[in-house]
């Protein structure tokens, strides 16, 4: 029996997009932590992730090295708002808590940030391609942002309980 995306697509379910917006706030999460080691291996400041979203909004000074309490809560926030964004649509795309699927899924949906956000819509801020944001180094933090995405299952099953 071959499965209806339409039908899963068409429906309607708070549930599941609730938990998409969980995962997606667990999966930004993961996905800046892994950014900010990534950063410190290769030298650069820890904050340095955190701070990249909050130059859209604040402007180049954002960037200012050491630990600047809004820079850091204004790119935090933005960071994870478009995270909580992303996971509630795909979870309403992906419509099942099979993990294998869920994985492919979040492969795919880790390529698409990669393709279309990192490399060209936050380019289109002048500011942010002033910073010559390494595209490689993006490539595998949007890779475990899409991957961590299949905590949708888990959240899926917490809000329904366990049956």
């Amino acid at each position: 029996m071959d499965t209806n995306l339409v039908e899963i697509w068409l429906r309607k379910d708070p549930k599941r997009i609730m938990a998409g917006a969980f995962a997606g706030a667990f999966a930004g999460l993961v996905a800046l932590l892994f950014s900010m080691v990534i950063a410190v291996v290769f030298g650069s400041e820890l904050w340095f992730p955190v701070k990249v979203p909050a130059v859209i909004l604040l402007g180049g000074s954002a960037m200012d090295y050491g630990f600047h309490t809004t820079p850091i809560l204004v790119g935090l926030i933005m960071h994870e708002v478009l995270c909580i964004v992303l996971g509630m649509v795909y979870s309403h795309f992906t419509g099942t808590n099979y993990i294998p699927a869920l994985l492919g899924a979040g492969f795919t949906w880790g390529a698409f940030s990669w393709v279309f956000i990192q490399c060209l819509f936050t380019q289109s801020f002048t500011e942010i391609f002033a910073l010559r944001l390494p595209h490689g180094i993006a490539f595998f933090t949007c890779m475990v942002f899409g991957l961590s995405l299949a905590s949708v299952a888990f959240f899926d099953q917490m809000l329904r309980g366990r049956s």
